[in-house]
């Protein structure tokens, strides 16, 4: 129900890949998480990994933090200073729990480790970038619409699984043939995705990149582009977006491969 994870993590196909990082340099890792169901929580030992960029592309203002939460789907962009005392350092997966529901919580495994950082050689001392791109405040939104995931069990249709078990958005699982949203082109809407589940959903939207406005119920730090944002059990997120350059269909889904599987999808028209 929570999603399959796989008992093996691969870093680019390799089980426990080397990096390298010289004395007073900078290493900047580009992170994507291509797993199916597994939501990773990255922490570098030793080390601060500095924000620069997340889904859609920089952010304004560096931000340094001890450990980075991704759900599926979602990438970012980190700077690692080599100003630690020369060695090897393991890049590793915090445990992380997809529910707060206890019947459903798997059981705890220890940090696992996804990479090993080793420092070799010594350059001049770079500095951290101070700021990086401007990302423009999105126009106010005309309207707003709220979407409330959750599962269901029971019922029947092409969305529920074996066991009958399956998720909706607003009541309805997917239909392909469904259009579940209309939007126009070149508006601005607020949406905010309710979380009326037990377990945690990354949501992501096709086509235009949005803008985290705020998540559960605290305003966001500084704007940035997403395009999946993981919005945790019994929680909501509002997101700004502006339909633009395209007309026609597509979708948004929780970026769990399983549950958008099971239903957890809809469609959109512009």
């Amino acid at each position: 129900m929570l999603g399959r994870e796989g008992p093996l993590l691969t870093v680019n196909g390799e089980l426990n890949p080397g990096l390298s990082i010289p004395s007073g340099g900078l290493l900047r890792l580009r992170l994507l998480n291509a797993s199916n169901a597994r939501i990773y929580r990255l922490a570098l030992e030793g080390h601060s990994l500095v924000l620069i960029a997340t889904d859609g592309g920089a952010i304004t203002t560096p931000e340094s933090a001890d450990e980075l939460l991704l759900a599926p789907g979602e990438r970012a962009d980190v700077l690692v200073q080599g100003n630690q005392t020369p060695g090897t350092y393991r890049l590793l997966n915090l445990p992380y729990q997809r529910s707060g529901h206890v019947g459903m919580a798997a059981a705890d495994e220890g940090p696992r480790t996804l990479a090993t950082l080793s420092y070799a050689g010594t350059v001049a001392t770079l500095p951290l970038p101070k700021t990086l791109i401007p990302v423009p405040a999105l126009p106010e939104p005309e309207r707003t619409r709220r979407f409330v995931l959750a599962h269901a069990m029971g019922g029947g249709g092409m969305a529920m699984g074996g066991m009958g078990m399956g998720f909706q958005i607003n009541g309805q699982s997917f239909e392909p043939d469904r259009i579940n949203t209309r939007v126009r082109l070149d508006s601005t809407e607020d949406w905010v995705i309710v979380n009326d589940d037990v377990m945690d959903h990354p949501f992501h939207l096709h086509v235009n990149p949005f803008q985290v406005i705020s998540q559960a119920g605290h305003p966001e730090s500084q704007r940035r582009w997403k395009d999946t944002v993981l919005v945790k059990a019994g929680e909501e997120v509002r997101i700004r977006v502006t339909f633009r350059d395209f007309t026609g269909r597509t979708v948004y889904h929780c970026h769990n491969l399983d549950h958008e599987d099971l239903g957890l999808m809809g469609v959109l028209q512009i």
